[in-house]
This record gives C-alpha cells, sequence and structure tokens, in this order.
C-alpha cells in the first residue's frame, strides 16, 4: 500500500488528505477501474473524530477500494470553507485518478454526523449557486457519484453544528441559511445515489434527519437505501471494539452498514457498465 499525505490549499488555507492507495493484484477484479471512497469524519463542525476516519479507510481499502480521509477545516473556519475543501478533495482525486488506477466515474463520499452532511452538502450543493465565483473549472468535476451518509446531520435538528458553521452566533442562522443547508430542500434530480444509515435510539442526531432525505431522494427518483438499526446511539462508527468500548467478541445491530455500504457501491458500478 502506498499512504501519503497530500496538503490541499483552499483560499489558502491548507488541509490535510490522507490518501492510501493499495497495490493492485495481478488477479484482481478491479485494475484500472478501482472505487474511490473519501471519507469526512464527524464531530459537530467543531472538530473532526478519529474513530470515523482512519478505521473507515481501511475497511473500504480492504474491499479493494482507494481511500481517503480530510481532515477539513471546522469552527471558527465559516462555511462554505469545510464544502469548498470537499469539493476539492473531489476534484484532486478525479484529476489524479489515472495514476491511482481509479475509475474517475466512481468517487463516492463517506460522511459521519457533521461529516454526512458536509457529505450531503457534495451531493446537494455541488452545482449550487450560491458556489458561483467560488471554484474554478467544470462544475462536473467536483460531484461525487455516490454518497455514504453516516447517521447524517441533515438539518437543524442538531443545532450545534449549523451554529459552529456560522461562528457560534445564532442571529447568524438566517431562514435563508437554513433553508441553504437542510439539505432535504436542496435534492434534486443531480444528486448522486446514496445510501444512508442511522439507529433509531440515536440522542444527538434524531433518525428523523436520514429519513427526510431519503424521502427527498425518493421524490425525485434518486437511487438510495435506508437502513434504520435498533440499538446503537450516536457516533458508533464500525460498531464493534476496534472504535467502540465493547469486547471483541461482540458488535452492534448497526455493524452490517460497512459490508452494505460497499455491496451499494459495486452494485452501482456494475450498472453503469
Amino acid at each position: 500500500m502506498q499512504f501519503y499525505k497530500h496538503e490541499l490549499d483552499v483560499n489558502g488555507v491548507r488541509v490535510p488528505l490522507r490518501c492510501y492507495i493499495p497495490l493492485v493484484p495481478p488477479r484482481a477484479h478491479f485494475q484500472t477501474n478501482r472505487p474511490a471512497v473519501i471519507v469526512f469524519p464527524g464531530g459537530g463542525y467543531s472538530h473532526t473524530y478519529e474513530g470515523e476516519a482512519e478505521p473507515i479507510a481501511l475497511e473500504y481499502l480492504s474491499a479493494g477500494m482507494c481511500a481517503f480521509v480530510l481532515n477539513y477545516s471546522v469552527y471558527p473556519a465559516r462555511f462554505p470553507q469545510a464544502l469548498l475543501e470537499a469539493l476539492s478533495a473531489i476534484r484532486y482525486v478525479r484529476e489524479h485518478a489515472a495514476e491511482f488506477a481509479i475509475d474517475p466515474h466512481r468517487i463516492s463520499v463517506c460522511g459521519f454526523s457533521a461529516g454526512g452532511h458536509l457529505a450531503a452538502c457534495t451531493g446537494t450543493l455541488w452545482n449550487h449557486a450560491c458556489l458561483d465565483g467560488l471554484l474554478e473549472g467544470e462544475r462536473a468535476l467536483y460531484r461525487p457519484d455516490a454518497l455514504i451518509l453516516s447517521y447524517p446531520v441533515i438539518n437543524p435538528l442538531h443545532r450545534g453544528s449549523f451554529l459552529n458553521l456560522f461562528d457560534k452566533k445564532e442571529e447568524e442562522l438566517t431562514p435563508v441559511r437554513i433553508e441553504l443547508l437542510s439539505l432535504e430542500n436542496q435534492v434534486s434530480g443531480d444528486t448522486p445515489p446514496t445510501f444512508l444509515w442511522h439507529n433509531s435510539d440515536d440522542g444527538a442526531v434524531p433518525c428523523e434527519c436520514s429519513l427526510v432525505f431519503a424521502l427527498a431522494l425518493h421524490r425525485n427518483r434518486i437511487p438510495f437505501e435506508l437502513r434504520i438499526y435498533g440499538k446503537g446511539g450516536h457516533g458508533t462508527c464500525l460498531a464493534n471494539y476496534v472504535t467502540n468500548e465493547i469486547a471483541p467478541e461482540e458488535t452492534l445491530p448497526c455493524n452490517e452498514w460497512v459490508q452494505e455500504s460497499v455491496r451499494f457501491l459495486l452494485k452501482l458500478g456494475s450498472e453503469q457498465v
């Protein structure tokens, strides 16, 4: 495996993109057309949580995919800085697809909690007028090909994430900004296929966030899959002992989400052929 850190320069801010590029086994199914997943950890836009970073990337790596982790800017950075960084990461991977043996049309993003909001932003706002003049080149360079949303913040049901995007000032959460960043309102026919999962007992980010986004996808005829698990709370990451304080022989019910998301991505790829 080749591992290195690339620093993206976005508006004069340098943010690290960790790159995990596996070697290509000679008889592997994927040779020059590998899928890629860019991971956005959660943390309420106040930090990026490591349990939702490298452990996730390594799971996708083991499935034969290239993986990347973006430690995007958080508070006191203001919207749209983190979004511009996330979109720049997508463009970077797409522009280096040939070098990494990646299919440039199979670049997905995977986000957790507030990172799920960021991932959903890339899929719904990549061609929005709010970014006019802020992105160089064709907008299609910035569009993810699929979204993996893990207990995502979608709207102000998690108020803290929204406040961190606007300097923790309640008065700056204007109706226009709330409408823009309540992403169920931004789903369109250009939104990528999406896999969502949530725990019904999540006390931090209600599972209603995933439900309303899934409903918006359905209304716009965007392919999606949704998993609501009965127990696990918030921030369950891999839902096993690697990222949680549980015994090695134990797992949480939502542990299957990784393989389910891999299956979703592979199925999308086969349907594109």
